[in-house]
């Protein structure tokens, strides 16, 4: 099992505290960051900023552009396994998985997790991938009569449950969704994140408001709970499974 860290919503600034925490997980002396910009159709602006913002952390930062780009498979294997640290942005998840399975990336991916050489992470649509399903608002998406928002089906499912990044500003909607789905699942709120390190699960925010919700799945359907997190930027809800 490996390192993955799905952060909801937030923009550099405000995830900071994440990014720095991610990087204190790279095994070795190398930090070498892939950022996978396919959900933003490769916008060189995001490029440029997250080169900046991890170039600082000590980074040396490499952008995969399976839009704009053109690779081969070895090309695509060696930026995926000289990887300490792989950075999915957020973007369109629908369009982002499909790209990636044009190019097998999503077996690259798992194999990552399965021999741990790489944390890996992500961020709105580049947290829903490490999942089985997630809320968004890709223009693929089969968006229901009265709601906003529709599912991004077949990611990586890593883990088994159904995700919601930006809870905040979908609470209706994405429980809405959701009486579809005979599965557990997990909502955040921005600025918080999901972790997995070798199967421990827990979960980190960098503010003091932000929430972490979970559903657990039941004959009568799902009941939702608040996981506390009492602090800013603390562990919290350490080996915690639903």
């Amino acid at each position: 099992m490996g390192r993955i860290i799905a952060i909801s919503s937030g923009d550099l600034q405000s995830t900071a505290p994440i990014n720095e925490y991610a990087v204190n997980m790279i095994k070795g002396n190398t930090k070498n960051l892939l950022f996978i910009s396919t959900a933003s159709h490769d916008a060189e602006g995001y490029i440029e900023s997250m080169t900046q913002v991890f170039g600082e952390l000590g980074c040396q930062v490499r952008a995969l552009k399976l839009t704009t780009g053109s690779y081969t498979t070895e090309e695509i294997e060696e930026m995926v396994f000289w990887a300490d640290i792989i950075y999915v942005g957020g973007g369109d998840t629908i369009f982002m998985m499909n790209i990636w399975k044009q190019y097998g990336l999503n077996k690259l991916l798992k194999e990552v997790y399965e021999k741990d050489t790489a944390v890996l992470m992500g961020i709105s649509a580049g947290a829903i991938c490490w999942f089985d399903c997630g809320c968004t608002d890709s223009e693929l998406a089969i968006i229901r009569d009265g709601l906003k928002y529709g599912w991004a089906n077949d990611m990586l499912g890593i883990h088994s449950y159904a995700f919601c990044p930006h809870y905040e500003d979908r609470v209706e909607q994405f429980d809405a969704l959701l009486q579809e789905k005979q599965i557990d699942a997990i909502a955040l709120e921005s600025d918080t994140a999901f972790v997995e390190e070798n199967g421990r699960v827990y979960y980190i925010k960098c503010r003091e408001e932000a929430k972490v919700f979970a559903f657990k799945y039941t004959d009568e359907g799902h009941e939702r709970y608040e996981i506390e997190l009492e602090n800013p930027f603390a562990v919290y809800g350490e080996d915690t499974k639903l």
